[in-house]
């Protein structure tokens, strides 16, 4: 693969055609815009600001489309979705119990504001072990659908596999806008898009940026319903090494010291790369991240650059 780019909340897409236009793309470019959901097919703006003649991958009709063809893959995916609820609601339950006792432990000692002293590492490590195991949960129940069910053998879900493939081989470069980070996610695997990128530059911005890393961090810090920053799951891990997260300025207590800090903790040893309008992060084609002029929140719960965190 070659150079991977992720950027922040985009405005009218004039960014990424500057991105695309600074790597040298040649050729139309593919698009994913399936994070729309069913406005997945509304891309005529971006399609302009990108020059015209991009191809929309389709991933979200796509996976619409496996769904009615094959009836007992759908069937058995449905029962998988209701068992990774059923987890979801326990994990979130434990969290927000984990979260209390973090804040309790803090509040108890006032000497532990730099998260410092043993029963607060203790606190943090309990909510830090749950979001893995949650996370290695969630991947052991995909892992026994696929093998039960891989999707290779599937002919709607290998035909439009290949038409991807083959979509995007025609094309100079892709991107993959923002949105639903879950749907996205989904439809990024179930067409395998991960494995058809080859050499060809890669732009993915809000959603799409979180959707391509290893792991899917939710962040709301502002959501009404009061739901703890979680863990998703597993992004298709085309980058690795860093959490993006995306629109930080509105969705983290960016103020909140101890709030950062345990968050950082949560993902360690992945870097905590915060993408707001105008920050960038480029991968090279080792997949080597270059954090030099990236925001990275530090485990003291201060944002820096990476070099200033290590």
């Amino acid at each position: 693969m070659s150079v991977t780019v992720l950027l922040g909340p985009v405005g009218d897409g004039a960014v990424v055609a500057r991105e695309l236009g600074s790597l040298g793309v040649d050729g139309p470019i593919a698009l994913v815009t399936a994070g729309w959901e069913e406005a997945e097919r509304n891309d005529a703006d971006l399609d302009r600001v990108l020059g015209g003649g991009t191809r929309n991958l389709g991933l979200f009709g796509r996976r619409l489309d496996i769904l009615e063809s094959d009836p007992e893959y759908a069937e058995e995916m449905r029962r998988v979705r209701t068992l990774l609820t059923q987890l979801r609601e326990v994990y979130l339950v434990q969290l927000r119990h984990a979260l209390l006792g973090v804040e309790a432990v803090r509040q108890h000692d006032a000497g532990a504001r730099r998260l410092s002293g043993n029963q607060l590492d203790e606190a943090i490590e309990t909510v830090r072990g749950l979001d893995e195991r949650h996370a290695s949960r969630l991947e052991a129940v995909l892992g026994e659908f696929y093998s039960a069910y891989p999707p290779h053998e599937r002919p709607a879900i290998a035909a439009h596999r290949e038409a991807v493939a083959a979509a995007v081989g025609d094309c100079g470069a892709l991107v993959i806008a923002g949105g639903h980070v879950g749907v996205l996610t989904d439809c990024l695997h179930v067409c395998n898009v991960g494995a058809v990128l080859a050499d060809r530059p890669l732009v993915a911005w809000s959603s799409g940026a979180m959707a391509i890393a290893e792991r899917v961090m939710v962040v709301d810090d502002h959501d009404l319903g009061g739901r703890p920053d979680e863990m998703l799951g597993a992004g298709i891990g085309v980058v690795r090494g860093v959490v993006p997260l995306p629109a930080a300025a509105a969705r983290l207590r960016i103020d909140d010291r101890n709030h950062l800090a345990l968050l950082a903790r949560r993902l360690a040893p992945r870097a905590c790369v915060l993408l707001d309008e105008g920050d960038r992060v480029a991968f090279d084609d080792s997949g080597v991240a270059d954090l030099s002029a990236a925001r990275v929140v530090a485990p003291d719960g201060m944002v820096r650059s990476a070099a200033e965190a290590a």
